[in-house]
């Protein structure tokens, strides 16, 4: 069969013509170019990101104690609240093997995916939370959902490997459009029913089924597996339609608001305390209606310029200009940077703890990772790492500690999140980050 670029997939639905565009193919070219009331299942676990940039000042927040009993930092002290559903781990290393260190890219890349990277602003792989997604997800909406905090879409750590990061929302209003905007149907009310427009598009898609593997018979490899990839994502599609025509079965009692109001998004610190907790609190909401099963927030990129009005140098390049005080030990405007981010994170889970769910809360039945680029910004040092996991993933995961990695690769914190999140895997990460070995103490 000759396939040439105005070949079009072809059907009928309900009488009209139905028709999909295929990827651009080589063949195109030349030769030369807990449970649930409704049904006894448990609740869905949740995973979510909080990625914040350059790290904390280890003498103040690295507890000097561990264990149960560990002792609350001063650069911890924001996150006391959350104290009982918060793992810490310190000492975490990247080994780089042959690979540079990359500023500010190396440490957040590597902890995302257990995989020094070779390239700047690229994943090796999928992200953990694309990988989790990839199981858990099934039966949301949508597979999973990104905010950036500064109001930057490009300040999204989350990637299907390469360069193909997955855009962030990059306002609260942004935000609650994709969410509760059109499409959305509240499942706590008694007139949920599908949407007639998501029928018609299923139904377009179901009629050329066909013809796609018609056209796969007659395809060479390269473009097999080009059509093997679309196809994959419109599976996805499919997926996410079936999900939209089921009405989720949700144990949270939550009232969706109104829409935000427009509002500046940009490195400002002022803005961003008013961004984040926005956005939180309306991932926690896309989490208790079921709208989505994986919620990543950022709060800047890996070399953040987060400012104070008035400072003129910012977070960044306080790092590396600011003198240590002699008598400190350390850099005492760095250190409040640090403590406003603490408190950033704080708003994230005070939103995920703050919706009742079953027999706790959201927070109860989600696992948080937060992670960051640097363990020392003034020399771009990446062991060490600053690691938090927070939530019980519904009982999963004990919490409470803090955990001295002992040098440990920062990828055994992600071995460790996906096996509590029912991931099937024995080894998670390449080369000297390859582990097989969880911290089982942590998993019930």
């Amino acid at each position: 069969m000759k396939i040439d670029r105005r070949f079009l997939l072809r059907g009928t639905c309900q009488g009209a013509l139905a028709v999909m565009g295929l990827p651009f193919l080589d063949c195109f070219l030349d030769s030369k170019g807990e449970a649930l009331a409704a049904t006894g299942r448990p609740l869905p676990t949740r995973f979510n990101t909080f990625f914040f940039g350059l790290g904390l000042t280890s003498q103040l927040w690295i507890p000097k104690t561990g264990g149960k009993d560990w002792e609350m930092t001063s650069q911890l002290k924001p996150l006391e609240a959350h104290r009982a559903k918060l793992n810490v781990f310190s000492g975490l290393r990247v080994p780089l093997d042959d690979n540079p260190n990359h500023q500010h890219w190396s440490g957040a890349a590597a902890a995302a995916t257990g995989i020094s990277p070779t390239k700047v602003n690229e994943f090796e792989s999928k992200t953990i939370d694309q990988q989790i997604a990839d199981v858990i997800s099934h039966g949301a909406r949508f597979k999973s959902i990104s905010a950036a905090a500064a109001g930057d879409p490009k300040q999204s750590y989350s990637s299907l490997g390469g360069a193909n990061a997955i855009p962030a929302e990059a306002s609260p209003l942004a935000l609650y459009t994709r969410l509760f905007g059109p499409g959305f149907q509240d499942p706590t009310k008694g007139d949920w029913k599908p949407d007639p427009q998501v029928m018609i598009q299923q139904s377009v898609l179901s009629v050329v089924a066909d013809n796609r593997k018609r056209i796969v018979q007659n395809l060479g490899a390269a473009d097999r597996a080009r059509m093997d990839q679309y196809f994959t994502s419109v599976r996805e599609a499919e997926l996410q339609m079936a999900a939209q025509l089921q009405r989720p079965e949700i144990q949270a009692k939550v009232t969706i608001p109104e829409a935000p109001p427009e509002m500046v998004c940009n490195n400002a610190l002022p803005n961003i305390r008013a961004s984040a907790p926005l956005m939180a609190r309306l991932g926690a909401l896309a989490l208790a209606t079921d709208q989505t099963r994986v919620f990543n927030l950022s709060i800047s990129e890996p070399s953040s310029n987060i400012f104070v009005p008035g400072d003129p140098l910012g977070y960044h390049l306080t790092t590396h200009e600011e003198p240590i005080d002699p008598v400190l030990g350390y850099q005492p405007r760095v250190a409040q940077y640090n403590v406003d981010v603490m408190e950033l994170f704080a708003m994230l889970l005070k939103e995920l703890d703050g919706v009742p769910e079953g027999d706790g809360t959201v927070l109860d039945h989600s696992l948080v990772f937060a992670f960051t680029d640097q363990s020392y910004a003034r020399i771009h040092a990446v062991d060490g790492l600053p690691i938090f996991v927070a939530g019980g993933a519904s009982g999963r995961m004990k919490t409470g500690y803090h955990v001295g990695g002992n040098s440990s690769p920062v990828s055994r914190v992600g071995l460790t999140i996906q096996k509590a999140l029912g991931v099937s895997l024995d080894v998670w990460g390449k080369g000297s980050m390859e582990v097989r070995q969880p911290y089982t103490d942590l998993l019930t």
